[in-house]
């Protein structure tokens, strides 16, 4: 039986910054058509009431599966609040993905304010930052700024943790990073960079190779060293092997075989996934997919099927990896969501205030 696991949403594609390997915000040549019921840059979005009818038919298909809300940059939007609200009431397990920029701060702080609690927060940072800042432009800014404002952020926010998008210009930073994240119990989620293999992998608008992380001694020596020191990296035991696997870029999900995983775009369509749009799954919106009982509607595998013949040529989504592990076990949400320290932290901020 196809059961989702880990839910993908674009809450917008609007964000305060132009990072420049990110094509979910930019528009670059060769990018393919818009929907006819999406504009970039515009509000088109789901509302605040679609997601959360979203969320109830989730929770109704699979309570424990988990929800990654992105950008674009999600704190943009001013009824992120009410979102995450329905997430605490009705214990969903979720977290936030942010470029935690100076600018974004406040709205963090608001969010917090207004919800009461927020179980997770996951901020993008990048070995780059370790380059020189001609290197880095937007990229550089976004993860020197994440950093910092992570360490902050343990105090308020139950599950913290530091999205790594690593490529081969940075890997050598990529152990020396996750060692200082570890020392301020802050977790990591590691991640390779994607190329766009076609015009339909709008997630990356970076088409050089060389930005690949190639299968190399180099690269498992790293995560050996990862493993051994018992670094706090998402199933780093389970899922480092496996991303070694898929290097450089070389991930078979299978989707189309069974549905663990499923992404959704700011106006309610849903994608092939987080990496390719596809053209025939997006003429779907998610409610017509997910029925309200939360069975799904059998024509989503037959759209995803078609979508991923006709699209795919492989990539790099650890997050594919993590549902499928929860698919064949699924008491390995617990790994992903840290159900033990969400507990301890919880107790710690209670004490504290």
């Amino acid at each position: 039986m196809d059961k989702i696991h880990i839910i993908s949403w674009f809450l917008t594609r609007r964000c305060n910054l132009r990072c420049m390997y990110c094509g979910i915000v930019r528009n670059y040549k060769g990018k393919p058509p818009e929907y006819p019921n999406m504009r970039y840059y515009s509000m088109n979005e789901m509302t605040p009431e679609y997601v959360i009818e979203g969320l109830r038919r989730f929770k109704k298909h699979n309570p424990n599966a988990f929800h990654i809300f992105y950008g674009g940059e999600p704190f943009v939007r001013d009824d992120l609040h009410l979102i995450i609200g329905f997430c605490n009431d009705e214990n969903i397990h979720y977290t936030i993905i942010t470029n935690n920029d100076e600018k974004i701060q406040d709205k963090i702080e608001r969010l917090i304010l207004e919800v009461g609690r927020v179980d997770g927060i996951t901020s993008s940072i990048d070995p780059v930052f370790c380059y020189a800042k001609s290197e880095g432009g937007h990229r550089l800014e976004k993860s020197i700024q994440g950093f910092k404002k992570l360490i902050d952020l343990r105090a308020f926010i139950n599950d913290v943790v530091a999205e790594i998008t690593v490529d081969n210009f940075t890997l050598s930073f990529l152990y020396t990073l996750v060692r200082n994240l570890t020392e301020r119990q802050i977790n990591s989620d590691i991640t390779f960079i994607d190329i766009a293999k076609s015009k339909y992998y709008d997630f990356s608008n970076v088409s050089d190779r060389a930005f690949l992380v190639p299968k190399t001694p180099r690269v498992l020596d790293t995560f050996n060293k990862i493993i051994e020191d018992d670094l706090d990296v998402h199933m780093a035991k389970i899922l480092l092997p496996k991303i070694y696997e898929i290097l450089p870029a070389d991930l078979d999900c299978k989707i189309e075989k069974g549905i663990h995983n499923l992404t959704v775009d700011a106006d309610g369509s849903v994608r092939l996934c987080l990496r390719i749009r596809g053209t025939e799954t997006p003429k779907t919106k998610l409610l017509d997919y997910l029925f309200w009982t939360g069975e799904l509607n059998p024509f989503l595998k037959m759209n995803l099927k078609i979508d991923k013949e006709k699209y795919c040529r492989k990539c790099n989504w650890t997050c594919m990896l993590m549902s499928e592990i929860i698919s064949k076990d699924e008491e390995k949400v617990k790994d992903l969501v840290h159900i033990e320290r969400r507990t301890e932290d919880a107790k710690y901020i209670e004490r504290r205030d």
